[in-house]
């Protein structure tokens, strides 16, 4: 389209802001160039004009550097990227400063030797290119105004006592120089908004792949990551939670695939819920097992009162998909508090995931836990004995031998 805008008002006010703050010291700098060259004439005109013509021309150059100091001093001002339709006023205030000054410099001809519609071709040009650089996200504007100063020129070379040839090719000559300025400033402006358009998608696609990078690794690990960081990370007192759902080779013969795997969505997407709501971080699966941690790297919780809450919470949930799917669905948590290593290891499907013999121990407990109910350590227990009634026995755990456990059954009564 011709004119181009962003559909969406808040694009179109980042694209100004973010353009008109990028073009704003070439802005500048064309700004000191002008400046210096009407001073550089101030200064030398007192040698070839008369007094007369001096101080007009001082006048008029008075007035167009009074513009141009106005328009420097705003283009470093947040009202300058906010307020785009002030190109139009100001470089109507440029414009007359130019015809002012051609009109003195067109009085000075014989001195010169410039013809005053060859002066005002050069001086109107001059304006041209400044402002093709000056409006800047707002080529409507530049047209209107573009339009208002051919008109004018058009009035005043014919205003002027020159043949119709002269008039004729002095007009040809600066409609195709402003035909140029119009194309180049339209050209800058497409330009630049289909490299916003790009960089707004790249930003969009960069959050949504951050967005499913921090789905998988804590936000802090993943900035490590992209860092070039090896990531690994000693803990001296985390506490692992082992769930695993009791029976589940039986399950798995008695139902069909897509039911199994529908039942064991169900129990994850509870267990997730539940490690949100208590600040537990959610480690992995293993098959039919939820390994979560607490005092970790992800996790809110501290230790072990979040993951008994969270233990006791899961429990209600899974009473809840049993008694809503009819299948007799039972689950045994192990919980043990003690020191692992964390990490991400390998580059593809990236996880952070603890190692250590606290994981192996969490793992045993689990097994000895009864169905809906869960065994503590006594590292464990020691931290939670104020949050439930435990019964204290003492099993052989695999791998590990004779050990002091905590058991308590926090959900339903299993079935048969």
């Amino acid at each position: 389209m011709p004119f181009q805008r962003f559909s969406d008002p808040e694009a179109e006010r980042a694209f100004l802001r973010l353009e008109r703050s990028a073009r704003a010291p070439a802005l500048r700098a064309l700004i000191v160039i002008g400046a210096v060259t009407l001073v550089s004439y101030m200064i030398l005109n007192p040698l070839h004009f008369d007094r007369e013509g001096v101080v007009a021309y001082t006048l008029a150059a008075g007035f167009l550097l009074a513009v141009l100091a106005t328009l420097f001093f705003i283009t470093r001002t947040a009202f300058y990227l906010d307020s785009a339709w002030i190109d139009l006023p100001i470089f109507i205030a440029v414009g007359a400063g130019m015809t002012a000054l051609t009109s003195v410099l067109a009085k000075q001809a014989a001195v010169t030797g410039f013809p005053p519609f060859a002066m005002a071709l050069v001086q109107m040009g001059i304006l041209v290119v400044f402002a093709s650089i000056g409006f800047v996200g707002t080529v409507r504007l530049f047209f209107l105004w573009a339009g208002a100063v051919l008109g004018l020129f058009t009035a005043w070379l014919l205003s002027l006592d020159a043949p119709l040839i002269s008039n004729i090719y002095s007009l040809t000559n600066f409609s195709t120089f402003l035909i140029f300025a119009l194309y180049v400033n339209w050209d800058i402006d497409r330009r630049a908004r289909r490299i916003f358009e790009t960089n707004a998608e790249l930003a969009r696609e960069r959050e949504k792949s951050e967005t499913l990078l921090y789905n998988v690794l804590p936000q802090a690990v993943a900035a490590r990551l992209k860092a070039g960081e090896a990531v690994a990370d000693a803990f001296s007192d985390l506490t692992v939670i082992f769930v695993d759902i009791v029976a589940f080779s039986s399950l798995a013969q008695r139902l069909s695939p897509g039911h199994l795997v529908k039942l064991l969505n169900d129990f994850f997407s509870a267990a997730d819920d539940c490690a949100d709501r208590h600040g537990v971080e959610k480690v992995k699966t293993i098959g039919d097992a939820y390994l979560a941690a607490a005092g970790g790297m992800a996790s809110r919780g501290l230790g072990g009162e979040a993951a008994i809450r969270f233990g006791r919470d899961l429990l209600g949930k899974v009473g809840e998909l049993a008694e809503r799917s009819g299948i007799d669905l039972n689950v045994r948590i192990g919980i043990h508090t003690g020191p692992v290593v964390g990490g991400v290891i390998g580059s593809n499907r990236l996880a952070y995931d603890y190692w250590g013999d606290t994981m192996n121990v969490a793992s045993r407990l689990q097994g000895v836990a009864p169905a809906n109910g869960v065994a503590v350590s006594e590292a464990t227990f020691f931290q939670i004995q104020n949050e439930e009634t435990f019964e204290a026995q003492t099993v052989l755990l695999k791998g590990i031998g004779e050990a002091q456990v905590h058991l308590a059954r926090l959900g339903r009564e299993a079935g048969g």
